[in-house]
């Protein structure tokens, strides 16, 4: 079956919420720390999730609360949480400063990550830089800023005119590295299906302008993020309320627009039938009349009834011999004629 391509141009990003939620189910609560800890780890490793950390977290709380009703307050609790944290709202640096906040960095302050979990890390860096830059206004963000965010080096290059020499060589390799390396993650959030956009190799940027809303998958919500996000969604209800109400008024104002078109049209044809209907009644009694008064004249007592009188007698009589003595005369005169003639 062939896929229709506006449906696939509006289609959604990834929901991995519903990845996540099959882990959910899995803990129960018979679980010990260390189960939890290990099906953390799957968790944030999972190629197709990318937020739900926070409510993992909640049910975690839940399961490692003890029998007092006191919540555990050990190292390894500690650092799951702290790991969950980190891949909720969190991003690379934050991984690599582990530790400076406590003034401990020996201490475990995350839990030890392997490579798929240290590159789904950078992956929500990216998308925390793209939505950062949503926010801004922005439709394209440079590859230095990724970087930035990435803990990479992409030091530029130098002026054109300066000589080559193994400092030259060196940044730019460590440059194109760089720029290799933002690039292999970008990609990797297209793949997955949680950031929509183009690279630019030319420009150095990732740009997103044209593309259908969202471009970039949502991540768990900060707590400290949480007010300002309710503000934001009560003043977007006020205005969707205003918005109806305006929408109402402009119905309502086209619905009367319409009924009073409609009232007025069929006025017209109203007036239009009875004029019509006037107009055949005069044309029709006129018609009548001068019928009347060509056969029986205006009335019977007058010159033009004699006529017909005199006509249909005497009158008649007269008129039938002076037509034959006119044909008399006619035919005599013609014969004298033609005897002059002969």
């Amino acid at each position: 079956m062939s896929s229709n391509p506006e449906t696939d141009a509006t289609a959604g990003l990834l929901d991995s919420t519903s990845v996540m939620r099959s882990y959910l189910d899995l803990i129960e609560t018979n679980m010990n720390l260390s189960t939890v800890r290990s099906l953390a780890l799957k968790t944030i490793a999972h190629p197709q999730i990318f937020c739900g950390f926070d409510e993992f977290k909640t049910c975690c709380s839940q399961l490692l609360l003890t029998q007092q009703g006191q919540p555990q307050t050990t190292a390894a609790s500690n650092s799951l949480f702290n790991t969950l944290d980190l891949f909720s709202f969190g991003t690379l640096n934050d991984y690599q400063k582990q530790g400076e906040s406590t003034g401990q960095p020996e201490a475990e302050h995350y839990l030890p990550l392997n490579e798929p979990a240290l590159a789904k890390l950078r992956q929500l860096t990216v998308l925390t830089c793209i939505q950062k830059a949503c926010f801004d206004g922005k439709t394209r963000i440079s590859y230095d800023v990724v970087a930035e965010a990435l803990g990479l080096t992409t030091d530029t290059m130098q002026d054109e005119g300066i000589s080559f020499d193994a400092t030259t060589a060196t940044t730019t390799t460590t440059t194109t590295t760089a720029i290799r390396d933002v690039e292999d993650v970008i990609v990797q959030c297209l793949y997955a299906d949680v950031l929509k956009g183009k690279l630019c190799q030319k420009t150095r940027t990732f740009g997103w302008q044209g593309e259908c809303l969202p471009v970039v998958s949502s991540r768990d919500i900060p707590p400290t993020l949480i007010p300002s996000l309710l503000s934001e969604l009560q003043g977007l209800g006020r205005r969707l309320e205003e918005s109806g109400i305006e929408v109402t008024q402009a119905q309502e104002q086209v619905t009367q627009g319409l009924q009073d078109t409609a009232q007025y049209w069929k006025n017209v044809r109203n007036q239009k039938k009875t004029t019509t209907k006037d107009g055949s009644n005069s044309s029709g009694g006129g018609g009548d009349n001068a019928v009347a008064r060509s056969i029986f004249g205006e009335n019977s007592g007058g010159t033009q009834g004699n006529f017909w009188h005199e006509s249909s007698g005497a009158g008649g009589s007269g008129r039938s011999r002076s037509t034959k003595r006119s044909r008399g005369g006619m035919s005599g005169n013609f014969l004298m004629d033609a005897g002059k003639r002969i």
